[in-house]
């Protein structure tokens, strides 16, 4: 039984079990799509019809608010039934629909959101270009003002839901000044509509996956688009863009554990009926390990993914953790279904059984919604931001009577600051941290209120008599400080520095 989780409410719970019915009566409809590969435009009606397309949209505006939980929670159920399908409803829920949620204003909510709730409106995300990938802020597209209208020229690629789409969410560029390109106020968020005179889809992609699902590049020659089809103001778009992402992520993520959960159903089940050398496949050892790996891959990116939605619920910003279940479920489904593959074999392989369309389903998840380089550079640079006080290296003293390095939470403040003070406060990091610089706010800690003038004097000046090294920033800032040989020496004599264990022979010694 798939787990509902205790946060979950008595409508998501409710949903869960009707979407899991759904995908279960279906599943035979989707593995003919992998065969067809026709665009499941009756399922789409279908989904339509119970309004799971709403998951995020208020009541009030045809939706049923069963949050970023239930967005995950339906998503993650149709990607058992067909990747086209998922897809096709994940990429309306971030391709338009959050954003016209958190930025449109009322007539544009009310003129859209009914018909997307319905089923009756898919939407699509335009980022990606000829020249322009990870690199979102190089953005060619224009959008020229004239009047009441945005003139849009460019193309766009890789966009999913090419041409069945109503709605295009399209990424330009609305300003040349470098004032503006540098403060990220160089790009706008436009709502293009399907059929818009100039507006076009240039060719369909043949992908080694997705089986089933238009993804294409698209073509915008002289595009007119109302203003009053923008959101927000002109230049917001790079702030719109950004706060789509961990939305974006998550319910990517979603899909992923729909597609796990089918491929470790498949390789236990095959597993288990498949005889050879006397006995089970899956009693040998090394499958048993496989399923075991990929049973804990599917539970801990389940949680990731749901606790990512959660925090989003609650309206609690969810970078890292919406990162992080992109990353992880993205990889660790790679090494699902490669391992599905291996346990049944050659028959893994074939496209009799829907591993094998999983199997190359499963590289993209690395590359779309931002790739997983891109996912590692956003968790080293807000995890570090957002852990800064954690991971905060400790203050470390030599213990009085051990003689050995510990820390402590009450560093000896130096009451006076001059190059005396500070030349032996770098001697003692030295002994405590032989390796290592001592960062200029570990030596404010240890230096009654020093201010940063004073401090940069007094290091400036040892560095210049040769008794300090000094890192510094890009912006010249010392951010470092360590005591060379010489500073060492003319702070302590050499027996401050010596310690040895008791086991030591002292005989050893010279």
């Amino acid at each position: 039984m798939v787990k509902k989780y205790p946060w979950w409410n008595e409508k998501q719970k409710k949903l869960a079990d009707e979407a899991k019915q759904f995908a279960n009566e279906n599943i035979p409809r989707g593995e003919e799509i992998a065969w067809t590969k026709k665009f499941p435009a009756d399922l789409i009606k279908e989904i339509g019809k119970r309004g799971w397309y709403g998951a995020i949209i208020p009541e009030e505006l045809g939706g049923i608010d069963v949050g970023v939980t239930g967005c995950c929670i339906i998503a993650e159920e149709l990607a058992r039934v067909c990747s086209a399908l998922t897809d096709a409803y994940a990429v309306t829920m971030f391709g338009g629909t959050e954003q016209l949620l958190a930025f449109g204003n009322d007539e544009q909510k009310k003129r859209w959101l009914p018909k997307v709730a319905k089923g009756e409106l898919l939407g699509a995300v335009c980022i990606t270009e000829p020249n322009v990938g990870s690199d979102a802020a190089g953005i060619e597209t224009t959008a020229t003002r004239e009047g009441d209208e945005y003139i849009v020229n460019g193309k766009k690629r890789f966009i999913s839901n090419a041409g069945p789409a109503g709605i295009y969410l399209v990424y330009a560029k609305t300003s040349d000044r470098p004032e503006d390109r540098a403060r990220y106020k160089h790009l706008s968020a436009l709502i293009i509509e399907k059929d818009t005179p100039g507006f076009s889809v240039e060719r369909i992609n043949e992908l080694s996956g997705w089986l089933g699902f238009p993804n294409g590049y698209l073509d915008f020659d002289d595009v007119r688009v109302p203003v009053e089809n923008r959101l927000a103001n002109e230049g917001d778009g790079w702030k719109i863009l950004m706060d789509g992402l961990n939305f974006e992520r998550t319910v990517y993520s979603a899909q992923i554990l729909g597609v796990m959960r089918e491929a470790l159903r498949y390789a236990v089940a095959h597993s288990q009926r498949r005889v050879q050398f006397g006995t089970p496949t899956i009693d040998f050892q090394v499958n048993q390990f496989k399923i075991a790996d990929m049973i804990a891959r599917l539970k801990t990116a389940r949680l990731l993914v749901y606790h990512a939605a959660h925090l989003m619920d609650m309206k609690e910003e969810a970078i890292l953790e919406a990162t992080n279940a992109k990353l992880y479920a993205s990889e660790a489904f790679e090494e699902l279904v490669s391992d599905a593959v291996q346990v049944m074999g050659g028959d893994g392989w074939t496209k009799f059984y829907p591993v094998e369309s999983m199997s190359r389903d499963a590289k993209v998840n690395t590359i779309a919604a931002g790739s997983n380089e891109v996912m590692r550079i956003v968790l080293y640079r807000q995890g570090l931001r957002a852990m800064r006080e954690e991971l905060r290296m400790p203050l470390r003293r030599i213990h009085e009577k051990l003689g050995v390095p510990i820390s402590t939470t009450k560093p000896s403040i130096t009451p006076e600051v001059n190059e005396k003070t500070v030349l032996n406060l770098l001697a003692e990091d030295y002994r405590v941290n032989p390796g290592i610089y001592m960062r200029r706010e570990d030596m404010k800690a240890w230096l009654a209120g020093v201010s940063d003038d004073q401090l940069d004097k007094v290091l400036t000046s040892l560095e210049a008599e040769g008794l300090v090294k000094l890192y510094r920033d890009r912006r010249g800032a010392i951010v470092l400080a360590k005591a060379t040989y010489d500073g060492l020496k003319e702070a302590k004599p050499l027996e401050h520095y010596k310690w040895f264990p008791d086991w030591i022979d002292k005989e050893l010694l010279f």
